[in-house]
C-alpha cells in the first residue's frame, strides 16, 4: 500500500513539473522570438512535455526548428539556438542563449545577453534579471 501511495504522489509530482515546465516555455519563448508558432526540436527527455502544447510544432528534423530546447544538443544543432535544460550545457555550448534547470527542487531560469544578440533575439524588460 505504502508503494502504490508513493507511486502516485511520484506520479503526480512528475506531471505537474512537466506541465509547469510547459507553461514557461509557452510564456517565455513567444516572447524572445516574437511569435506565437514556434518549430521547436528537441532532445528525447524534453519531447514529452511539447507535445501537449498549443504553441509548439515539435520537429523532428533540427534544420526546420526555430528553437532548439533540452540538454544533448553537443554535436547536432550547430547553427541553431538553444535554450538549454542543462546548466553546464547553458555555460558550454557556443549557440546556448537561455537554460531552464531544477537545482535542490527548485526551478531555475537564465540568460546569456551576448548569445541573445548574437540571434538577433529579443529579452523582455521583465526577463533581464535573470541574464548575465
Amino acid at each position: 500500500m505504502k508503494q502504490l501511495l508513493l507511486s502516485l504522489f511520484l506520479a503526480t509530482v512528475i506531471l505537474a513539473s512537466e506541465n509547469y515546465e510547459l507553461k514557461l516555455y509557452e510564456k517565455i519563448l513567444p516572447l524572445i522570438f516574437q511569435t506565437d508558432k514556434l518549430v521547436v526540436f528537441t532532445d528525447s527527455s524534453s519531447q514529452e512535455i511539447f507535445q501537449n502544447s498549443k504553441i509548439f510544432s515539435v520537429t523532428s528534423q533540427c534544420n526546420k526548428a526555430i528553437v532548439v530546447v533540452g540538454k544533448s544538443f553537443e554535436n547536432s544543432c550547430k547553427n541553431k539556438p538553444i535554450f538549454s535544460t542543462s546548466y553546464r550545457n547553458f555555460e558550454k555550448l557556443d549557440n546556448s542563449f537561455g537554460v531552464f534547470y531544477w537545482r535542490n527542487g527548485t526551478p531555475r531560469i537564465g540568460f546569456n545577453l551576448e548569445k541573445i544578440e548574437k540571434f538577433n533575439l529579443f529579452l523582455p524588460k521583465s526577463l533581464k534579471k535573470y541574464a548575465k
